[in-house]
Parts: structure tokens; C-alpha cells; sequence
């Protein structure tokens, strides 16, 4: 039987989200519709269907300028790591009909967005848990491995913390001689964290295009408890802080930055209370979003996390070199 692709209601396609392991909470109806808002973009929600069977969803935004279109999945400059596809009701298959019906929904959803949008470029980057990029490299597209380091939650925070290096530990463990605190607090925090951020982008010679209000809106439209703010205070006084952003098993470390000059060390607190409070919820990962870059590989490494994969997938129709060009122009 043929995968059919369809639309759904916001309800089941959050059910849909919910039974799917390697779904995001970006990928629920309620962040998806922000998304599309905040991007100046058209969300096109991919149910795939065997029967009346839901077996995958791939969220795809068309985003366009001028005479060209583009299908991404993130849209561009919303610093969301991932999104793409993900698939459900496939433990029980056996592995050569598993792999099929991954095929064949994932064919049937590039050409639902060929014949519908005709894009001229591709851009996905899937989520953490989907590992079987081969349906698009059959269609031959672009894959590159990306990388993000993980911690498994699933144990006391005694035995987490014996597996930090021993200069994270001995930071955590360390009476200090100012009076700090790391504690979650409300929305009003986002804007403070936001701009904290983008400070520290600017300082690096970076931009942030990320607003206060497109992450507000998230934690407003999503439920209670999806989009956590952190901060940390010295004195009273505001230090840093951290957006952690949770599904029912995983947290993430979505947007984060603390004064480096603070007689604390800031960042690490945030990431150690994240844990505590993700093993305090019964959650078994926390995701710091992000092995890729040299300069602050290091510093996650020390948390003693597991080295993970996803992809980065792409095709273009004027070729690859002017397509990643187009895409730059569509940021």
C-alpha cells in the first residue's frame, strides 16, 4: 500500500508529534505556526499516512525571494539546530519493512513539495534519533553529518557529576565568595537572556537575529514547562542565563550565555542545574545542542556526554555552489 500525504487538524498532528520519537517540541502544530510567522515564511505539514495509520510528519517551509524558492526545514536564522522529518509506529516492523515504508514516505513527501512548491533549493536538517538518511541519498541529494554532544539524565546527580571532568567538578563543588543563585524563573527572564546573548554575539563579531518576542510567543503558545528560562544572579544582580526547552524525555540547551568575567563560572551552573532539574523530572537526556564548532567543543565535552549525529541535507537545481548561495541570500 502507498504512503499518502495529507493535512491535519493541529490535534492530531500533535498526536502524531507525541507517539514520534525524534520529534522536537518545535515540531508540535503550536511552535511550527510561530515559526512560520517569525520566518515571513508558507508552512506546508506533511502527514504521512498507510491507510489510516500515521507513519512519519516532515514540517517543510517555503521561503522565497524574488524569483527563487526554497523547501527548509528549520526555516533560516531562528537558530533552531533541527527539524526535518520523523517517523512513528516502526518497532514492531521488521527491519525490510521498516526501511520500505521509510522510503516510500519519505518519497512521497519530496515529491508533495516538488509538485506543490517546485523549490529551487533544499535545505533539512533532521532531528537527534533520525539515523537513516538513505532515502535521500537515493534521490541524490547532499548529506553531511553534523554532531551534538548529549548527556544521559538517567541517574543520580551524584554519579553525573563523578562523570564531569575534574575541573567541572571541583567549579560545582567550590564554596564561592560572592552570593550567587541559579534558579528558573518566568518569561520576563527571555528578554534579559536574549539580549545577554546577543551581546555576546556582537563582542565575538557575530550576529543574532533572534528576537525576545519570537521566543515569548513560543513559550506562550506551547505548553507549561516546554520552554524553561534559567538564570543565574551574583548579588542580586543578573549574570546569564539559559532557555532550556523540553519534551516529555529530552532537554535542550537552546539559547544560552553568562558572563565569563563573573567570579562564578556562570555558564557551568546554568548546565549543572539543567541536569539536576532534568533528572528531578525523570528525563533521560539533555541535549547541549551543538559539537560543530572548535572553539566551544571543549567546553561541552567536559560534561561527559555522548558524541551524536544528524544531518544536514541538500539539492539544488542551479547546482550546489549557487544553491548554498541562494540560501545565504534567503537569510
Amino acid at each position: 500500500m502507498s504512503i499518502d500525504i495529507r493535512t491535519t487538524d493541529d490535534r492530531q498532528w500533535n498526536d502524531i508529534v507525541s507517539d514520534s520519537p525524534a520529534a522536537t517540541p518545535f515540531h508540535r502544530a503550536e511552535a511550527l505556526d510561530v515559526l512560520e510567522t517569525h520566518a515571513n515564511a508558507t508552512l506546508h505539514r506533511l502527514a504521512g499516512f498507510k491507510g489510516q495509520e500515521p507513519v512519519g510528519l516532515f514540517p517543510v517551509y517555503e521561503v522565497a525571494k524574488g524569483p527563487a524558492t526554497a523547501a527548509v526545514s528549520p526555516p533560516p536564522d531562528l537558530k533552531l539546530p533541527y527539524l526535518g522529518p520523523s517517523l512513528l509506529n516502526t518497532g514492531k516492523l521488521k527491519r525490510r519493512k521498516r526501511d520500505r515504508r521509510h522510503r516510500r514516505f519519505i518519497d512521497a513527501a519530496l515529491e508533495w513539495v516538488e509538485r506543490e512548491v517546485s523549490p529551487n533549493l533544499w535545505n533539512v536538517r533532521t532531528p537527534v534519533g533520525y539515523d537513516d538518511i538513505r532515502p535521500f541519498q537515493w534521490r541524490e541529494y547532499e548529506v553531511s553529518p553534523r554532531y551534538t554532544y548529549v548527556i544521559d539524565l538517567e541517574t543520580t546527580p551524584e554519579d553525573l557529576l563523578g562523570r564531569f571532568s575534574s575541573d567541572l567538578r571541583k567549579k560545582v563543588r567550590r564554596e564561592y565568595d560572592v552570593s550567587y543563585e541559579v534558579t528558573e524563573e518566568g518569561p520576563a527572564a527571555i528578554d534579559r537572556i536574549v539580549e545577554r546573548t546577543r551581546e555576546r554575539h556582537e563582542e565575538q563579531g557575530e550576529s543574532f537575529p533572534l528576537t525576545a518576542e519570537f521566543v515569548r510567543m513560543l513559550a506562550d503558545r506551547l505548553p507549561d514547562g516546554t520552554v524553561r528560562p534559567y538564570v543565574c544572579r551574583i548579588d542580586g544582580e543578573f549574570a546569564g542565563g539559559l532557555i532550556d526547552v523540553e519534551g516529555d524525555e529530552r532537554a535542550g540547551a537552546w539559547i544560552a550565555n553568562g558572563k565569563t568575567d563573573a567570579p562564578v563560572p556562570v555558564n557551568d551552573l546554568l548546565e549543572w542545574r539543567v541536569c539536576v532539574d532534568g533528572i528531578d523530572r525523570g528525563l533521560s537526556t539533555y541535549d547541549l545542542m551543538g559539537a560543530n564548532h572548535e572553539r566551544i567543543y571543549s567546553y561541552k565535552a567536559k560534561f561527559a556526554p555522548d558524541l551524536v549525529q544528524y544531518f544536514t541535507v541538500q539539492k539544488g537545481s542551479v547546482g550546489m555552489n549557487a544553491a548554498t548561495k541562494l540560501y545565504k541570500k534567503l537569510r
